[in-house]
């Protein structure tokens, strides 16, 4: 009942009526009251001022030493032209407020500190409108010889308020009345507008059917006859599109059939005849507001195909391009969007304006993850190819030079042979850390755990690396907050990511550094940070610095350089113990690496 038509009128013809009735209503009480306290200043206005009688006989008996009873008696010979009443009294009061006379001791006596009172005590006017405070008040300060008092007329308002009661008592009874004949109107009104709608229904229901048969008859010339003629004239369009809809469903199938990828299909003249969601958001904006076109696709993707009279072909000297049998062209590796794609081209038939036409339909394959795989293990051989081949080189180069020269000196011998020894540790640890990495990526790794306490082997860890520090002349500083709880995980793997961190913050902090590290608990997690005010790393590092031999000092050669392989190992650990590894870094200012993990946690 609450949607029907008939509910909505009658409920629009009240809120009208009650709008209109709401509006005059404030307008008329507020006129009241403006008008009362207007009437009450102009009065009081006109009796006191300097001129007056009133005001020359009350400054008058100033004079006198019971002045407050001789203004009293003045101000009772004044009530009828002052107005005073039940609702009205006046009060004759000390320069400071206490009141001395008036016309009722009772309310007199809690007379409370008005703004037009306390403008009277202070010497200034006390003539002005109250506003909504639920009273009028006037008050007139005067200064004799000897002695001052102040003359307060306070008026309650009730009179008004009557007046107020009255007149809301007239509007309520208009708006019942208003509101039985707006419910008489609107039925009437109703009945007039959803007799020819109901016919509508009916129509558009057996159009929904699919009976086109049907004619509404038309009535009026008014909206609602517009209305039906449109609506007759629509069922007629409705029947002739159906007809073209069996002509699209080739095409649907054929763009649908595809769905696992973004597909896209051309009219012959360029313009997108259709796309999916995969499609849409990989193009984004342009696909949707019509401007992507064909020569836009080829150009997006480097595409060599031209769009000639004689239909979409391949432009001269194009080679790498693979043809299946069915005429398919398709090309590898494509690059849009910091994504790579391999892009399939075919033909689609498509009628338009009932001729059958032949469109280009093209499927955008993302092989991003195959060529990310495959560039990085390019990569990687690369750099172990790199990070063996330097140290054997050394290890070369001494031993020869050692075995050319049998008369060499010791110390001279020594030294090379200590350059052999250092290179094969470094190539040492690159093996090992290679392995880590293996067992890790194969889930071949041989976890240890057990129950420790993560505080103490920090301290532990700092302990070791102490000469180093203070070698480097840094300041580190550990400080747990609140009680930390001892951690399940595998002890060994967890103190290697914790030194490979504090490592990295002792060398890349230049000398005289502060190193803090921190540890808290909080939902079942231990975080432990270490914050450093050394070099910084690059925002365009940033986001690589836990890649497998990545490393923002370029150098092979650095003092500070490592084989990059440390983050990375300590990203996989953190990750098998179902925990997190974060960092932010400034250049210049240093870097924080947080390390969160679960208070119990098995590794996998």
């Amino acid at each position: 009942m609450f949607r029907s038509l008939y509910f909505k009128i009658v409920l629009m013809m009240i809120v009208f009526i009650l709008t209109i009735l709401c509006v005059v209503s404030t307008v008329l009480l507020g006129s009241v009251f403006s008008f009362y306290t207007d009437q009450f200043i102009e009065q009081m206005d006109e009796n006191f001022q300097p001129a007056s009688l009133l005001y020359t006989e009350l400054n008058a008996a100033l004079t006198s030493a019971s002045y407050a009873q001789e203004q009293k008696a003045i101000l009772r010979s004044y009530a009828s032209i002052l107005g005073i009443d039940q609702y009205r009294n006046y009060y004759i009061l000390t320069p400071d407020g206490v009141m001395l006379a008036g016309s009722d001791a009772q309310l007199g006596a809690s007379l409370p500190i008005t703004p037009n009172l306390l403008s009277a005590m202070g010497g200034g006017e006390g003539n002005r409108r109250s506003g909504n405070a639920g009273y009028a008040d006037y008050a007139v300060r005067l200064d004799g010889t000897e002695n001052s008092s102040i003359i307060y007329v306070k008026d309650t308002l009730e009179e008004m308020d009557q007046l107020n009661s009255r007149l809301l008592s007239i509007i309520l009874l208009t708006f019942l009345v208003g509101v039985l004949i707006a419910i008489l109107l609107s039925f009437f009104l109703a009945k007039a507008i959803t007799a020819p709608l109901q016919s509508l229904t009916v129509g558009a229901q057996l159009v929904a059917s699919g009976q086109f048969s049907h004619e509404i008859d038309v009535h009026s010339r008014d909206e609602i006859g517009v209305l039906t003629d449109t609506f007759n004239n629509m069922k007629n369009v409705l029947k002739n599109t159906l007809l073209e809809i069996d002509g699209e469903k080739t095409k649907l199938e054929t763009v649908l059939s595809c769905i696992s990828d973004a597909i896209v299909a051309f009219t012959d003249t360029g313009a997108v005849l259709h796309s999916n969601e995969s499609a849409r958001e990989l193009f984004g904006a342009p696909l949707q507001d019509g401007s992507f076109t064909m020569e836009r696709f080829f150009e997006e993707f480097d595409i060599p195909m031209e769009r000639r009279s004689k239909g979409i072909m391949l432009s001269v000297g194009v080679s790498g391009v693979e043809r299946s049998d069915d005429g398919t062209l398709t090309f590898r590796d494509k690059v849009y969007s910091e994504r790579v794609f391999d892009v399939s081209l075919g033909r689609i038939r498509f009628i338009s304006d009932t001729e059958k036409r032949i469109g280009l339909i093209a499927v955008i394959h993302d092989v991003t993850g195959r060529f990310e795989l495959d560039k990085s293990r390019r990569e990687f051989v690369a750099n172990v190819s790199h990070e063996l081949r330097t140290p054997l080189t050394s290890i070369k180069g001494a031993c020869e030079t050692v075995m050319e020269d049998p008369e060499m000196p010791e110390d001279t011998r020594r030294y090379f042979l200590d350059m052999a020894l250092t290179e094969s540790d470094r190539m040492t640890r690159i093996v090992s850390d290679l392995l880590i990495l293996s067992r890790l990526d194969n889930k071949r790794t041989q976890w240890k755990v057990e129950t420790f306490d993560l505080c103490a082997s920090v301290r532990h860890l700092l302990d070791v690396m102490r000469i180093d520090i203070e070698t480097r002349g840094h300041t580190v500083r550990f400080t747990p907050q609140g009680e930390i709880p001892p951690i399940t995980a595998d002890k060994e793997r967890i103190e290697q990511v914790v030194i490979n961190i504090i490592s990295n913050a002792v060398k890349y902090t230049p000398p005289g550094g502060k190193i803090d590290i921190t540890a808290f608990y909080a939902d079942e997690h231990v975080t432990l940070k270490v914050a450093d005010n050394g070099i910084g790393i690059p925002e365009e590092d940033q986001k690589h610095i836990f890649e497998r031999f990545y490393r923002v000092e370029k150098s092979r050669t650095s003092e500070t350089g490592g084989t990059g392989l440390g983050l990375a190992i300590a990203r996989e650990l953190v990750e098998a113990h179902k925990g997190t590894i974060t960092l932010t870094s400034t250049v210049g200012k240093g870097t924080v690496m947080t390390v969160t993990l679960p208070r119990v946690c098995n590794p996998s």
